[in-house]
C-alpha cells in the first residue's frame, strides 16, 4: 500500500489543550483512562479526514458523550464496521461523506 502511495504519513503533534478539555469533561477516572488510550486516534482523525473506524463501542460512547462539551469532537465521524445498521460498505462506496448521524455528539431527534 505504501509503495502505491495509498498510505499518507502525517506528522501529528500531541494536542495538550484538546486532551485537557476531554479529560476535564469526563465523568470519572475509569472513563478518562479509557479515552486516553485513544487520544491519538482523535488527533489523527482531526489532522486527516476526520474519520475513525473502530470496533470499540465502549470508548465511542464515551467520546460521543464528551462531544457535547468538547466541540472539536463533533467534527469526527466514528464508524463501526461491525454494526450492520451503519451500512459501512455502502457508506464507503458512496464516498464516505460526513453524514450528521455518524458524527460524535449526534443525538437522534436533536437539531
Amino acid at each position: 500500500m505504501r509503495a502505491r502511495r495509498r498510505i499518507k504519513t502525517l506528522d501529528i503533534t500531541i494536542d495538550a489543550k484538546l486532551r485537557r478539555k476531554i479529560e476535564n469533561s469526563s465523568a470519572n477516572k475509569n472513563q478518562r483512562e479509557a479515552m486516553r488510550k485513544d487520544f491519538r486516534l482523535i488527533e489523527a482523525a482531526l489532522a486527516a479526514d476526520k474519520i475513525i473506524t473502530s470496533l470499540d463501542e465502549a470508548v465511542r460512547l464515551l467520546f460521543d458523550a464528551t462531544a457535547t462539551s468538547v466541540a472539536e469532537l463533533k467534527r469526527v465521524a466514528w464508524i463501526n464496521p461491525d454494526i450492520v445498521e451503519e451500512e459501512y460498505t455502502l457508506w464507503l462506496q458512496g464516498g464516505a461523506k460526513h453524514e450528521r448521524k455518524r458524527l460524535l455528539g449526534y443525538r437522534l431527534g436533536t437539531s
